[in-house]
């Protein structure tokens, strides 16, 4: 008669927890800055370059914005992407010819992150 009530008071219990305790918990985890990907393909669309990047990973942490920083010996701009998307796109401004260097970025809660840098020639 002790072997059921063992069953029932220490037994069920103890297998309660193991489930609620299953599957992926990462609530203890630290966030992180995102990691970012600049794409090494462009495409020029008139007087502008239309740039692509991509939020590989961005730990316990939504991202808030993201876009590319872009310039050359007389320029420094910033571009935001119209979304905050895994993958995402923006137009430069209207450029001159020449070489330009560029970067994609995304910023999450824990700050801002920047991929490669990279260079287009403007024709």
């Amino acid at each position: 008669m002790k072997a059921p009530r063992f069953v029932s008071l220490c037994l069920i219990p103890t297998l309660a927890l193991l489930a609620a305790c299953a599957g992926d918990d990462r609530s203890g985890e630290q966030p992180f800055k995102p990691t970012v990907i600049t794409f090494d393909t462009y495409v020029q669309t008139g007087d502008s370059i239309l740039l692509t990047g991509q939020v590989a990973a961005t730990p316990n942490s939504a991202v808030t914005a993201c876009g590319f920083v872009y310039w050359n010996d007389t320029l420094k701009a910033n571009k935001r992407a119209n979304e905050t998307t895994e993958i995402f796109q923006a137009h430069t401004d209207s450029l001159g010819e020449g070489t330009y260097s560029f970067a994609a970025y995304a910023t999450n809660g824990m700050g801002t992150s920047y991929g490669d840098t990279l260079t287009f020639e403007k024709h």
